[in-house]
């Protein structure tokens, strides 16, 4: 038995936001690789009409679960489902639950949050800042007490300087970020007054998202450095690299919906002023490993006193092999045409601009004129317009993840490579994170083929890819076809005009 299985060896852990993306890997993985892991208890917001236990029942189903299930059918005895709430107080634990928690938990793994960058922050602040606060006070209840984690983002400020390992100052405090939702909630706003309110608010902060996680780890800092807590920061997490399966992905949201834009042949023109900047990406596995592994870091490693900052591991693609936005283009057009959908829409071709003057024209001609257009040819047809809803969708997209993708970023990443350098041979093994020798063209191959399967629904079948072929070729035709008629309407135009 490893280092690391051997500091998990008969514990429980207490786990919120186990049944995101994120939670389910880190879920299967931490029941797959240590065998003597005693229970997990994950926190189940109920639904009107499903027990929590038939929810965890359909996870369980999932394809990432597979191996495990081959391995042991039974593996579902160790995770024990508890009704309850990161919004509410207590969590919305029930008396017997909490009592429960607190006779038998040694670890405590907090990953529930709302990832949408724009959510209002009447529905932000209680799940993002406002379970802290209710997780600092079961961990002080916790008689077993050894590790609590507070799972962030590595894109916790703005990227006018490095982001260090440390906690930085609250942009609001707990009271007063409560107290402008009471504000907004008793004037009764608009939904657009809101949202131009709420700008007001957040200042230089980019979005709600990161506005409410740099609260939580303020909170976090100020409240509970007498408790055995650290902050784990990643940045965009991609699908499964390696395990349980590869590819694995389940979520529509973020990165994936670029993925599925360019791949369908939907994105026609993007924003990318510099091709050379990294691209901060992780494999979702990799990161449910370091997380793993930094949890044991923390307790083998502790001298820790109430005056002493709550640690930050970072957790990055660093400077040792980087990925860049060009790297990322190559592998991209390299794909084609074998790994296409088989229902693609469009011959996927996307122009980049350099400046958002030229972005705003391509955007016009490519994405707008072409949803209108769309639109027109529906309402003929006697269908309901969907594309300029469509086309507003994905102006919201840019919009709310320009933070992310148009920075130049920097980030320290010190304990995370230390980290790595004291796991042993077999660890190392068992919970592989090391990114400097990862394959990058290898990490995003499985990762579309992960949302070609698994989100748009396709298949690997020869026939399948037949279809797929033959549908791209005569996309290929007709796109070929549109540019030369409209080079020489562009030409005839000009030639009659001078």
């Amino acid at each position: 038995m490893s280092q690391i299985q051997e500091f998990y060896n008969d514990r429980s852990i207490f786990i919120t936001g186990g049944t995101g993306f994120m939670g389910k890997i880190l879920l299967e993985k931490l029941v797959r690789s240590l065998p003597k892991l005693k229970n997990i208890y994950l926190l189940i917001r109920p639904k009107k009409g499903k027990k929590i236990q038939e929810r965890l029942d359909e996870f369980f189903k999932l394809e990432i679960f597979n191996p495990l299930r081959e391995k042991n059918p039974f593996f579902g005895k160790k995770i024990i489902p508890l009704s309850g709430d990161v919004r509410k107080l207590g969590l919305g634990l029930s008396d017997e639950d909490r009592e429960t928690l607190i006779k038998e938990v040694s670890i405590v793994i907090h990953a529930a949050a709302t990832t949408k960058f724009d959510e209002p922050l009447k529905v932000a602040v209680p799940i993002n800042v406002n379970s802290v606060l209710e997780i600092i006070k079961l961990c002080r209840e916790l008689k077993k007490l050894k590790v609590a984690v507070y799972v962030s983002t590595a894109f916790i400020r703005d990227n006018s300087c490095a982001i260090e390992e440390k906690i930085y100052p609250l942009p609001m405090t707990h009271e007063e970020v409560n107290n402008t939702i009471e504000i907004i909630n008793r004037r009764k706003l608009s939904k657009r007054d809101e949202e131009q309110f709420t700008r007001l608010l957040l200042g230089n902060c980019p979005n709600t998202y990161i506005f409410t996680k740099s609260i939580a780890e303020g909170i976090l800092n100020e409240k509970a450095r007498d408790l055995p807590f650290f902050v784990f920061r990643f940045p965009i997490a991609s699908a499964t690299y390696k395990e349980p399966v590869t590819g694995w992905v389940d979520t529509i949201q973020g990165f994936n919906q670029l993925m599925m834009g360019l791949g369908l042949g939907v994105i026609r023109t993007l924003l990318c002023p510099d091709k050379t900047e990294v691209m901060y990406m992780v494999p979702a596995d990799f990161a449910c490993n370091a997380l793993i592994a930094s949890i044991w870091d923390t307790e083998n490693g502790r001298i820790r006193s109430s005056e002493t900052d709550v640690p930050v591991y970072t957790y990055v693609n660093g400077n040792e092999n980087p990925f860049t936005k060009a790297e990322f283009e190559r592998i991209a057009y390299s794909a084609k045409p074998d790994l296409l959908p088989s229902k693609l829409l469009y011959y996927p071709e996307t122009i980049i601009a350099r400046s958002p003057q030229v972005f705003a024209v391509l955007d016009f001609f490519f994405h707008l004129l072409p949803a209108l257009f769309g639109d027109i040819v529906f309402r003929i047809m006697g269908k309901k317009p969907i594309f300029y809803k469509i086309y507003k969708k994905g102006v919201k997209f840019f919009k709310s993840t320009e933070f992310f993708s148009m920075g130049t970023w920097t980030f320290e990443n010190k304990r995370i490579e230390l980290l790595w350098e004291k796991l042993s041979n077999e660890d190392k093994e068992l919970f592989p994170f090391d990114m400097k020798n990862i394959v990058w063209s290898d990490v995003i191959l499985e990762y579309w083929k992960g949302v070609l399967k698994y989100i748009l629904k396709d298949d690997f079948t020869p026939e399948n890819r037949r279809q797929a072929k033959r549908r791209y070729y005569f996309l290929l035709l007709l796109h070929r076809t549109i540019q030369t008629l409209f080079a020489a309407f562009l030409f005839w135009f000009l030639w009659k005009l001078f």
